[in-house]
């Protein structure tokens, strides 16, 4: 995840801390303790990530990172990383899972007063 974070989104990393940093905003990441329950309530291992961009521009940039993030780990036979744009009128939703099939959610709608 540290890698995705530093290479698609551009977010320095600290290993040390599990940290991330982009200009002012700062993200402290840990892993809570399950007692079983917590996970059933969700699907795949119950990480997903969701956003709302400004712009289609902004999917478009998110989709061109995320491609060149794999280019460079084209040494790899075993990607199991997939990616996914569903438009549903005027609606888009970028679907990213990454290798630990954590859900990485894009939504873009633009607004009726633009």
């Amino acid at each position: 995840m540290m890698d995705f974070l530093s290479d698609v989104f551009e977010f320095d990393v600290d290993c040390v801390s599990d940290s991330v940093q982009r200009g002012p905003l700062y993200l402290k990441l840990f892993e809570l303790e399950s007692d079983g329950t917590f996970n059933e309530a969700f699907n795949n291992n119950g990480v997903v990530f969701s956003f709302k961009v400004k712009s289609e521009e902004e999917l478009k940039e998110i989709i061109s990172k995320y491609n060149f993030f794999l280019y460079r780990k084209s040494n790899s036979n075993n990607i199991a990383e997939k990616l996914e744009l569903i438009q549903n009128g005027t609606k888009k939703v970028l679907t990213i899972s990454d290798i630990d099939q954590r859900l990485w959610r894009f939504e873009f709608k633009p607004s009726a007063d633009v």
